[in-house]
């Protein structure tokens, strides 16, 4: 069934591109943006795929909607956050391999799979519930949804496929949105990932569907988002033989990927999560006429934004590897002789849930209502009810225990986003009522710009102050292999940052560093641990891109230090570089041929640990010093955009064969993989 399904997908697509109509609604842009944090206001260095921009805030006073405009949106304000439309035409192969989400990563080979970036700036603070962390990536939640407006119908297909029979992995995913008039769009998601896995016991499939939508008048703006997400990923524990993978011509046989012997088998976690979000604001305010025979027209001064979101989250690892082995003369289940001690006795069935019910009701006063109002001005109270279950110890029997948490917020946003000169972004919360009382957060970011040699140079800076309870799964957890009770200090954070991007060079310098106490943390054991004692980490990064006709060579080098590489562990140096031809063919034809590659040097990269869902801090293995390199062709014509690549192309020279994205978890072996994109409107 599925064999058909995706042909007649495939042939629906085919017949789609033979038929597109020659007019473009999309924003000729070369460029597509990454998710912002949900207070970001400002450009910021953010977590960056290559050939990527930062997004910037627009004004929604005097918004002017071009033929297509998608956003995302602030969610406690309301404010909505222009981002370019994904109409990249060069680089587009990067967006397609766990590779591209950052210059350096960690995964476990597949596509869909566990995700972790080896630059630490760029990791978020863990969420209420870890294990969905893990698979940002691949995340939908009402921060990431973007958010149309479009004047026609418009329809994008994404295909991807690698490998072959029967351990090919494929990517579909579809999106149409269209507008009902001028103030109202509904819009729908589709997110289908099915990686067998080159490995033994490694297959995954993501099924990711999302509904959305906003109106927006003078008056009343609304956004809506409902989405439904299940992950179903096959553990492995990883290989167990590395020879098979750094010298496979001293195993002594012939021998295909899926017969390298790896840890587990049958076992496998299971991921559901679903989301409901809801946005209203009503502008307060009056019309205004320019002249005498304009059309009046409205100047919203304050808002009135109420936001409601649910949340629903459950996670569950099992395993039915459970033959009986004896390891020194005990007998065990056999999944069992990899953890040094067991809580029950039963199979491994494991679960946790968790459920979020925020509420936020803000007041806003607009910029630039008058001329002499130079800033925005946002308070708001914020109310969560939480809800966690997982297995417990109740009368000296396993049973099931759940706990129920109320977490009441305050906060405000000081900030400008008008003018060219200076933009800023102030924000505060404070934690007054329930589980999160004394928790702080303030942030700032400003920005500037100045013209050299005619262009515009823009510097921005940005600092925060945070003091972070931890959450009830880093003090509570409850498995077979795991199990914990602690009282953890609040964690603080202190970072001051920068950037500076020169256009005329092509450049962009950016540097940061954060201090950090009672940082909380997997140990080498594989047990939550808080590190009391100060801990710095200093980042500096730059991204320059070179062009010499049709020759291009795109680099981004982050340079990283920690003072305490047992606690927070970073490689030295991490590049990403991309090197390629770019040229227009009879003015239709857009070809980039290239080859780029993904380093950093060796370091005591993270483990990954099944049973928990997260990542450690391993003590045994160094990871590094080996390229992950492609070779590919990209091409893109009016509304299709295609590409080809063989994929880790420097295992096909290099040896010994180092391609270890993490200690036991090699990524895919050499192959090609395809892939397609296609615009539709009408």
């Amino acid at each position: 069934m599925k064999k058909f399904i995706f042909i007649a997908i495939w042939m629906s697509v085919c017949v789609s591109v033979s038929v597109a109509q020659s007019r473009i609604i999309l924003p000729d842009s070369t460029q597509i943006t990454t998710n912002p944090d949900s207070l970001d206001q400002l450009p910021r260095q953010v977590p960056q795929r290559p050939g990527q921009a930062q997004e910037e805030p627009f004004d929604t006073i005097n918004l002017e909607l071009p033929a297509a405009t998608v956003w995302h949106l602030h969610p406690r304000s309301g404010d909505r956050i222009v981002v370019a439309m994904d109409t990249l035409k060069h680089n587009f192969q990067q967006t397609t391999v766990p590779d591209g989400y950052s210059v350096a990563g960690g995964y476990l080979g597949p596509i869909g799979s566990p995700f972790i970036s080896k630059i630490f700036f760029e990791r978020d603070e863990g969420s209420q519930f870890p294990f969905y962390d893990v698979y940002k990536p691949y995340n939908k939640t009402p921060e990431q949804q973007v958010f149309y407006n479009t004047r026609v119908p418009y329809a994008k297909l994404d295909y991807q496929t690698a490998g072959s029979r029967p351990m090919r992995e494929q990517r579909f995913r579809a999106l149409l949105t269209t507008n009902f008039n001028k103030r109202m769009n509904v819009g729908f998601e589709g997110d289908l990932i099915s990686a067998k896995g080159l490995y033994k016991s490694q297959e995954n499939k993501h099924n990711d569907w999302s509904l959305f939508g906003n109106y927006l008048s003078d008056r009343f703006e609304t956004h809506a988002f409902a989405s439904t997400s299940t992950i179903k990923h096959f553990e492995n524990g990883g290989v167990t033989d590395e020879r098979f993978i750094r010298e496979p011509e001293s195993v002594g046989e012939n021998f295909s990927t899926v017969d390298i012997p790896v840890k587990f088998s049958d076992t496998w976690n299971k991921m559901k999560t679903s989301h409901l979000f809801f946005s209203g604001k009503y502008n307060l305010g009056y019309s205004s006429r320019r002249d005498s025979v304009s059309e009046a027209e409205f100047v919203p001064v304050a808002s009135v934004i109420f936001t409601s979101r649910y949340t629903g989250q459950d996670r569950r690892f099992l395993s039915h590897d459970t033959a009986n082995v004896s390891v020194e003369g005990k007998t065990m289940q056999r999944i069992d002789q990899f953890y040094p001690g067991t809580f029950y006795n039963k199979a491994v069935d494991d679960s946790v849930t968790f459920s979020s019910f925020k509420n936020t009701f803000a007041l806003s006063l607009r910029e630039g209502f008058k001329p002499w109002v130079k800033f925005g001005l946002t308070g708001y109270l914020e109310h969560e009810i939480r809800n966690f279950s997982m297995i417990d110890s109740i009368n000296g029997e396993i049973g099931r225990g759940k706990h129920r948490e109320n977490s009441v917020f305050i906060g405000g946003i000081l900030n400008k986003q008008q003018g060219e000169n200076l933009r800023f972004n102030l924000q505060a919360n404070l934690g007054v009522v329930g589980a999160n009382l004394g928790e702080m957060k303030m942030s700032g970011e400003v920005e500037t710009g100045f013209n050299i040699a005619g262009k515009r140079t823009s510097l921005s800076g940005q600092a925060y102050l945070k003091n972070i309870k931890p959450t009830y799964y880093q003090k509570h957890y409850h498995s077979k292999y795991f199990w914990w009770d602690r009282n953890f200090g609040d964690t603080r954070r202190v970072f001051v940052g920068g950037k500076l991007h020169i256009p005329f060079t092509n450049t962009t310098l950016s540097a940061g560093v954060e201090n950090l106490q009672n940082y909380i943390y997997l140990d080498k054991d594989r047990n939550i641990a808080q590190h009391s004692p100060n801990v710095q980490v200093l980042t500096a990064r730059i991204d320059q891109n070179l062009k010499l006709g049709v020759f291009n060579w795109d680099n981004q080098v982050v340079y990283q230090t920690s003072s305490n590489q047992d606690v927070i562990p970073v490689p030295m140096v991490s590049a990403y570089s991309n090197m390629y031809l770019k040229a227009l063919i009879v003015n239709e034809l857009t070809f980039q041929f290239g080859v780029d590659a993904h380093y950093h040097t060796k370091y005591f990269s993270p483990g990954y640990e099944p049973a928990l869902l997260q990542f450690y801090n391993q003590q045994e293995k160094e990871i590094g010093n080996y390229p992950i390199a492609s070779v590919y062709a990209n091409m893109h014509l009016k509304q299709t955009r295609f590409f080809v690549m063989y994929y880790n192309a420097a295992a096909a020279i290099l040896k010994p064969r180092e391609y270890f994205s993490l200690p036991n978890y090699p990524v895919n072996p050499t192959m090609i993989k395809l892939g397609l994109s296609v615009d539709l409107h009408n």
